[in-house]
Formats: C-alpha cells, sequence, structure tokens
C-alpha cells in the first residue's frame, strides 16, 4: 500500500474535497469515478463525462486515466479538479 496523499479535489463549480483517501499507486480513473461519485452524491454536480486535472500555476493539466497518480506526478497537497469533457462535436 503507498502512502495517502493529501488533496484537494474541486467539482466543476469549484466546491472543494479535502481528502487522503487516495494512494499514489491509485490510477487517475479511479480518482475521477470516486470524486465524481463524491460529488453527485451530495448534489453538487450532475452525473456525467469527466476528466481529472492537475492545477498548476493556476492552468489545468489533463491526467491521463491510465496512470497512476504518482506517474501523474501528483504530490502532497496538490489541488485537482473534475472538468467537463471537452466539447461533443457531431458528424
Amino acid at each position: 500500500m503507498s502512502k495517502k496523499l493529501p488533496l484537494t479535489i474541486r467539482a466543476t463549480n469549484g466546491t472543494p474535497w479535502v481528502t487522503d483517501d487516495f494512494g499514489a499507486n491509485q490510477r487517475v480513473d479511479h480518482v475521477r469515478q470516486a470524486a465524481t461519485r463524491h460529488f453527485v452524491k451530495d448534489g453538487v454536480m450532475a452525473d456525467g463525462d469527466y476528466l481529472l486535472a492537475l492545477i498548476v500555476d493556476g492552468q489545468a493539466q489533463e491526467l491521463i486515466d491510465a496512470q497512476t497518480l504518482a506517474e501523474a506526478e501528483v504530490t502532497d497537497s496538490a489541488v485537482l479538479a473534475l472538468m467537463v469533457r471537452g466539447p461533443q462535436v457531431d458528424g
């Protein structure tokens, strides 16, 4: 079991969830799904298709679902954000 990381995960509207539920060896998709469930259960967000981003110097860097948090360079006290997956184009 890897060390637990203290993280702040933000909903699409900015509502924070401060948690240490996740270890560095957990995959990004697991954290994304758990955070989505957390915010949907609290009535903060609607269930939907989201991505997880690491906020660095105010900029969102999309994380790859298949990577672990360690591989994605997520460290102690990182701020992550759920974001709507970008525009769906018909055609």
